[in-house]
């Protein structure tokens, strides 16, 4: 297992319609977006500040290149934060679950 962390902006349907994508091309099996966080960065010269989101998407190791890869395609950032982090444990149940496979049926938010 391993965790893809990004930021975004502060564009809910545009970043409804990515977590979407993903989940749809089967690229993770749970993302979580955690709202409303405040970014301090450095960029061209000059301190900025914007209001991000961040999220955090659960995918499998033999996932992550082609998941990092429609990131950086369909991210608004020029340098996205894209970060991989892998867990020392993870429950046993909960990995037997992210890597099964399920027909996708439909929607259940809009």
């Amino acid at each position: 297992m391993i965790i893809v962390l990004t930021t975004y902006p502060n564009k809910w349907r545009d970043l409804t319609r990515l977590i979407k994508a993903i989940l749809g091309k089967w690229l993770a099996k749970c993302i979580q977006r955690i709202n409303y966080m405040k970014s301090y960065y450095i960029w061209e010269g000059k301190i900025k500040k914007d209001e991000e989101k961040l999220v955090l998407i659960k995918t499998t190791e033999d996932k992550k290149e082609s998941l990092i890869t429609f990131l950086k395609q369909m991210h608004p950032y020029d340098v996205p934060e894209i970060v991989a982090l892998h867990p020392d444990e993870v429950d046993e149940s909960y990995l037997a679950w992210l890597g099964t496979t399920e027909k996708l049926t439909k929607w259940t938010w809009k």
